[in-house]
């Protein structure tokens, strides 16, 4: 078992993979992050540096048994490199527990619908964080509002897709 608070130092080249930038993580270090006992083996949460800039991220599986990690532009930009570039990349596992946190207006709003809110809690937390900043970011009280509306339909809807695909598997 892997500690959490261990770092993994390497060097890797920048990839870019159609808009993305990216870092292959080395397989010894993939089997080490794999093995340490994260809830998600699959995509183990991590943070850390690149090049000195901090980082939070996700690892998703790269191909060969290795990890990926995806480097925000936000880093890359601020370095002045792009693909082909060599990186320092320090990787430690994130303990650090992620949620979201789902407004009052929000959570009464899919409380009312239970069929939205049990939908809504299936999301992936980075999906359910996307549509709370989403929330969070209207500027006025109605638009706010709209949003909220909205996202209870849309997860009416996704519900009804899911529904119907069942339904197609079952035939």
């Amino acid at each position: 078992m892997a500690n959490a608070d261990q770092e993994h130092i390497f060097v890797a080249p920048l990839q870019k993979i159609w808009i993305m930038r990216c870092v292959d993580v080395p397989a010894d270090v993939s089997a080490t992050l794999r093995n340490a006992g994260v809830k998600d083996a699959k995509h183990p949460p991590v943070h850390g540096f690149i090049e000195g800039l901090p980082f939070k991220s996700t690892l998703v599986p790269g191909g060969r048994g290795c990890f990926r990690l995806h480097v925000h532009s936000r880093i890359w930009r601020k370095l002045k490199i792009d693909a082909g570039a060599e990186v320092e990349v320090t990787l430690m596992l994130d303990q650090e527990p992620r949620s979201a946190v789902v407004p009052r207006d929000l959570a009464a709003a899919l409380a009312a619908k239970p069929r939205a809110q049990k939908t809504f809690n299936s999301l992936t937390l980075p999906l359910r964080r996307q549509i709370l900043w989403y929330l969070e970011s209207a500027k006025h009280a109605s638009t706010r509002e709209k949003r909220v509306t909205l996202m209870v339909q849309r997860m009416l809807e996704r519900a009804a897709r899911q529904q119907k695909k069942k339904g197609k598997k079952n035939q």
